[in-house]
Formats: structure tokens, sequence, C-alpha cells
């Protein structure tokens, strides 16, 4: 794929101003020179004209010069380059003219170096204004990205923190419960089969950002089947949905685990529904179960449920409690 670079419009209208100004200069100081002399000479405005366009194209040289080399190395050493490209260009200038208009500096001597100095002076004071401009605004740029980065990184880390916080949970209450199946050999091989599988990939998923819901749903299954071998039929679980969105890792599973350590020992029966669905304007994840006992007040309690939510929230999703129901939606 092919990477096209934009200009940037402030570097643009900076370097127009600069050249419009030295031309507009140059144009204003050789006619008051012929003004001062009294006598309008065309190629001394032609040559005031050439040199003044020699020299806003070196200005620009340098100043487009200077932002590459800004972060490169220091100023001091920016500024003396720039310096030194302005007097070298206005050396070679004065001797194209010589060569061109060698009339001029015999019959209007005075005019024509008067106007070479004035008009290098005034170069050199444009370039020390337009230098000022270009390392303020690249100087400010950068720390406006150092911040950005600093963000982005605080935020990453606090997202990893907060995922933390949820694993160890989940494989205490896990081997917790395998310890109550090792008297049933081929359910705790199957339930440790499981487990094995479900830390291999929060091992994997530990680093991303985002994984494809579809991964979270088979983590959500393998849990699931691990409880179930604990619970038997007083656990049903249904998961509908074919739709695949990226999400944060370990979103889902946090959850069917609160339902289960709040529910199960109260009900009869306890059936979790985890339902997937893409509309016009969000990807929506609705999470409930029977017992239908979550409540709006809980995330005041902190623990999973709290930390879930700052995650979704973080990765810009929205995280709410109706109903007795967790409904999670990420925009398009």
């Amino acid at each position: 794929m092919k990477i096209t670079q934009r200009i940037d419009p402030l570097n643009l209208y900076l370097y127009t101003t600069i050249f419009l100004v030295t031309q507009a200069t140059g144009l204003f100081l050789s006619l008051a020179i012929c003004y001062i002399l009294q006598d309008f000479i065309w190629d001394f405005v032609r040559m005031a004209l050439i040199n003044s366009f020699i020299l806003g194209l070196s200005l620009i040289g340098s100043c487009y010069l200077s932002q590459k080399l800004i972060f490169a190395v220091r100023l001091f050493y920016i500024a003396a380059v720039a310096f030194s490209l302005i007097l070298g260009i206005s050396i070679i200038s004065f001797f194209t003219i010589l060569f061109l208009e060698p009339v001029l500096f015999i019959y209007y001597d005075r005019g024509a170096v008067s106007f070479l100095l004035v008009n290098f002076l005034f170069i050199i004071a444009l370039q020390t204004i337009s230098l000022g401009l270009i390392f303020h605004r690249e100087i400010m740029v950068e720390k406006e990205k150092a911040l950005g980065r600093e963000r982005y990184q605080k935020k990453q880390m606090e997202m990893r923190l907060l995922s933390s916080k949820v694993n160890p949970h989940f494989l205490f209450n896990t081997l917790n419960m395998i310890l109550t199946l090792l008297k049933q050999p081929a359910k705790a091989e199957t339930a440790l089969l499981n487990l094995s599988d479900l830390l291999r990939q929060n091992l994997e998923q530990a680093e991303k950002r985002d994984i494809p819901l579809s991964e979270e749903v088979e983590n959500v299954k393998k849990y699931l089947e691990i409880q179930s071998l604990r619970f038997g039929k007083k656990l049903r679980y249904t998961i509908l949905g074919e739709c695949n969105f990226s999400i944060p890792p370990l979103i889902i599973q946090p959850l069917v685990e609160n339902s289960i350590k709040h529910n199960i020992r109260d009900v009869s029966q306890l059936l979790i529904e985890v339902h997937s669905m893409r509309n016009n304007a969000d990807n929506t994840i609705i999470i409930s179960d029977s017992a239908k006992r979550v409540d709006p007040s809980m995330l005041e309690k902190g623990g999973g449920l709290a930390i879930t939510k700052k995650r979704v929230e973080n990765s810009k999703g929205t995280f709410t409690i109706k109903n007795g129901e967790i409904e999670i939606s990420f925009g398009l």
C-alpha cells in the first residue's frame, strides 16, 4: 500500500509568506534607492528582484533544513548552519549579479552595494524571526506528542493492572473447585485440561489490547464447562450470536464468574446467557442470569464488577446494568 505524506498547511503558509515578503521587500528597496538616486533604472529593479528571489529560496531552504534538524543537533549549531547557508548564497548571488549586470556596479555602485547590504540584513532578520517561530512550534508539538504517548502508556499500564487483578481471583477459585473433584479423576482431568487451555490463552493475550470476541467466548465456554463439572445440572448456560468484533481480553469471563459466585448456592438452577449482537450504532454484549440480582449499587463496592466496568470504559465502551442484566457496548 502506497503511503502519501501530507504537507503541513502551517509550513506551506510560512514558506509562502517568507517568499512573498522577500520579493515585496526587494521591489520596495529597489524603488526606494531609485527614488533617492532620482533615476529609475529597470535593470537595477530587475537585479534587485533576482537577488530577492535567490535569497528568498535560500531562506526557505534554511528554514526547512532547520526544521528537519531541530531534534538531531543543538539549536546553536542549527542557527550557525542556517546563517552560513544564507551568507554563502548571498555571496554567490552577488557574483552572479556582478557577472550579469557589471554596468550597474560601475555607474550605480553605491546604490547596488547599498541594496545588496540592506537586503542581506533584512533576510537575516527575517530568518531569525522564522527560525524562532519554527523552533517554538516544533518544541510545542513534540511536547504534545510526548504527553500523548505518556497518557497512552499510562492507560495501557492501568488496563494491564486492572486485568491482573481479575486473573488471580479466577485462578484461585478454579483451583479450589478442582480440589473438590479429586475423588472423580475423569472430571478432574477434564477440568485441569480446560484450566490449562485457559491459562495458556490468558498468557498469550496478556500483552494484547484487544482480542476477537470469538476468542473470549471460547474462553468463557471452557470456564463454564469447568464449573458445570462441579455443579452439574444446577448450572446451565447459553451463548448466542455469531457476530465477531474486537473487545478487551477477559471482559465477559469475570462477569460470568461473578454471577455463579453470588447466585449458585441460592437457586435450584442457574441459567447464564451471553448474547452478542451488532446494530447500526454499536457492537453489544448482554450478560444475564436467571437470578437477575445484579444491581448498579454493586459497582460502588469495587471488586471484579467495578474493575471490568473501568476496563470497558478505558476502551471507549459503555457498561450499564439494567433489569438485572449487564450490557456492554462498543462503537462501530
